[in-house]
Order: structure tokens, then C-alpha cells, then sequence
């Protein structure tokens, strides 16, 4: 975008934003910024190309990585807009409040020698729609993804948090203060002398100022920040039709292992036969007690916390049974690429599936 749409929305002579300035040699640079404006968001900007391309992310980055934020790409903003903070009066574009609520250096996942690669690299990940990053900010540290989706327009993007060790479930924009003034946006509201049309009048002396004043947008009233809604729907109540009245009854397995293909000389087509697809994926058992989600792989390795949709997903059958499938992950034609699945972290990597085969046991019955 350059910078032509970010000023033809904007009156410098109205407003104390920075009309434009150039960025510095060093390291990349990123700012989220909490912005009381028609409605509160926060502003998620990344230097690329000399701008910040922006994200206004309604509800605000999560740490969690089992939580997708909506991230709505708007209008590049000038390098120097990183370190703005104070009242955007009303009558202009975004009039409200804006805090630097966290700041500091990011790079690409990948390693590259120099900022002009790292910058190449990262555009190239724009343009395809999947940017992968990690952030050095006094707030929020690791790996995070940009996604654009499909279906939402291509300005529409999910902001999601990989798996590592900085991965919280905890609510992060609990943390509500400016890491530049440490001040709440409440009191930059209340206090800010950075806003145009506004004389400051110190102690003792008398304003001389003739304009105009600009009538202020009041002070917000204070909310108490809460945990951003995490319900999911309800578990599938439909009945499974399996007939358990012929089959034998058999205790929960204390070991299980997945069918494994065998080799023949030649295939065949008999009655009672059912083939399987081989989707190029891990193989993986659910071990379910209702809520209680056990994922593995055919060696006895955990796949929850790795392929976490999936285990979130598995959860919401409700059912004390274990099922036997494959996971996967699709391209954008459907096709599974095992490359894709062995590097996989977040939904930026690529569509992750589970197919299931087969039902092993079932309520105290063995399907086998």
C-alpha cells in the first residue's frame, strides 16, 4: 500500500499523528497499539519496505494458541507512527485514544544474515498470504502467524500464536498499560497533552491562546478487563448407530495399537473387505473418556499438545470409546503433503485433518 491512502484520510493540520519519516538501519521493528476508537482494538504493525503494514485486531492478541484472533489489514502507517501515543481529535479518521501498549524487534522464523533478506523474505510471505514470525516485544515474546483466510475478502487474516514456550493461556491485554508511559489508555485520555487544539496551561499563568477550542472526547469509563470468551460448541449428542448388542463386552484396553497394512502379492476385492486410504499422514488413536482426550501415535507418543486442533476437536465428541484414523495436512487443493504435517505448528502451516478408519471399543464393548 504505500502511504497515499494513510494521508488522504487524514488532516495534519487537525491531528497529531506523523504525517511520514524514515526508518532506521538495525533491526525490524514492530508496535501493537491499543486504540479507543468507534469501538476498541488494538493496531498490530510490522515495519516492512520503510512503513508499518497494520492490522487492527478487534480483540487483541492471545497468547493461547488454541485461540484465532480476527486481524483486518488496513492502510500502511508511517515508520515514526510507532511511537505515537495521545488523542486523535473528534471529527478525524480514528478519533480516540491510542497507547503503545507493547513495542520492540521482530524477525522472521527462518534465519537470514541481514535485515534487507529477512524484509525480501517476509514480503514474499505477505504476498502468499502466511507470515511467520517471532517477536521480541516487552509483552509478547516467540512465535506467532499471520493468516489470511479464504472466504472473508483479503484484507481478512487470523493472528495465531504458535506453541512454544511463551505459549499462556493466560488473558495477555490484562496487561493494560502503555510500555511507553506506563499509563492506562483511561489516563492518556484524562492527561495527554498530545492532542491538537488542546493549550496546556501551566501553574501561574494565563492563556493567551485565541483559536478555537476542540471539544475532547470524553474519558472512557473504566471496564474491567475479562478472559476472552473460550466456549466451544457442545458436544455432538447424536446417536452413533452401532449395533453393541452382538458385540462382546470387554473392559477399557490397557494397550492398543493401530492395523497396520500387510503385504500381498496382488490385490483382490473380496466381500467382507474394506480398504483404507493412505493419506500419507501419523497414524493415531483417540483414547477417549468423555472429555478426557488421549491422541497418540502408533509408538505411544502424545499428539495433543503437537496437533492441539485435533485434540480440542476429538474433546467435543464426548464419547468413551477409542477411535483409529489418520492425520493429515491438505494444501489448498486438498491434497495431504507429509512434508507439511512434519513441520507443522499452527493452522499458518497448513489444513490439519483427522480422518477416522474405525471405532475399536465403545462403552464397555469390543468392536474389533
Amino acid at each position: 500500500m504505500a502511504l497515499t491512502t494513510y494521508k488522504q484520510k487524514r488532516s495534519f493540520n487537525q491531528t497529531p499523528e506523523p504525517t511520514g519519516g524514515k526508518a532506521k538501519a538495525g533491526e525490524l521493528r514492530f508496535v501493537i497499539q491499543k486504540h479507543d476508537a468507534s469501538r476498541l482494538h488494538y493496531d498490530f504493525r510490522l515495519e516492512m519496505e520503510g512503513v508499518l503494514k497494520s492490522w487492527a485486531v478487534p480483540k487483541g492478541p492471545s497468547t493461547d494458541p488454541a485461540i484465532r484472533r480476527l486481524a483486518m489489514m488496513v492502510e500502511d502507517h508511517p515508520y515514526d507512527y510507532r511511537d505515537f501515543e495521545g488523542i486523535i481529535p473528534e471529527g478525524n479518521y480514528g478519533a480516540g485514544t491510542v497507547i503503545v501498549w507493547d513495542e520492540g524487534t521482530y524477525t522472521p522464523i527462518e534465519n537470514f544474515p541481514d535485515k534487507k533478506s529477512q524484509e525480501k523474505y517476509l514480503l514474499k510471505q505477505l504476498k502468499e498470504g502466511s507470515l511467520k514470525f517471532v517477536l521480541y516485544g516487552k509483552k509478547l515474546k516467540g512465535e506467532f502467524a499471520l493468516v489470511r483466510t479464504n472466504g472473508m475478502g483479503d484484507n481478512s487474516w487470523l493472528l495465531i500464536k504458535h506453541r512454544d514456550k511463551y505459549a499462556s493461556d493466560t488473558e495477555i491485554t490484562e496487561k493494560d498499560k502503555s510500555v511507553q508511559s506506563g499509563k492506562t489508555i483511561d489516563k492518556v485520555a484524562s492527561t495527554s497533552k498530545k492532542i491538537w487544539g488542546r493549550k496546556i496551561i501551566e501553574p501561574g499563568t494565563t492563556a493567551k491562546d485565541k483559536s478555537a477550542p476542540v471539544k475532547e472526547k470524553p474519558a472512557p469509563k473504566k471496564t474491567t478487563a475479562k478472559k476472552a470468551s473460550t466456549t466451544k460448541p457442545a458436544p455432538v449428542k447424536k446417536k452413533i448407530n452401532a449395533d453393541l448388542d452382538d458385540a462382546p463386552k470387554a473392559p477399557f484396553p490397557q494397550t492398543v495399537s493401530p492395523m497396520l497394512a500387510t503385504l500381498v502379492d496382488k490385490p483382490f476385492d473380496q466381500p467382507g473387505w474394506l480398504y483404507e486410504i493412505k493419506w500419507d499422514g501419523y497414524r493415531a488413536l483417540s483414547l477417549c473418556n468423555k472429555s478426557e482426550v488421549n491422541i497418540i501415535s502408533r509408538n505411544n507418543k502424545s499428539f495433543n499438545e503437537k496437533f492441539y486442533p485435533i485434540y480440542e476437536a476429538v474433546k467435543l465428541w464426548g464419547i468413551y470409546g477409542i477411535a483409529d484414523g489418520e492425520i493429515a495436512v491438505l494444501n489448498d487443493k486438498g491434497i495431504s503433503n507429509f512434508g507439511a504435517l512434519q513441520n507443522w505448528r499452527s493452522e499458518a502451516d497448513g489444513e490439519i485433518v483427522y480422518y477416522v478408519f474405525d471405532l475399536l471399543w465403545l462403552d464397555g464393548h469390543d468392536l474389533t
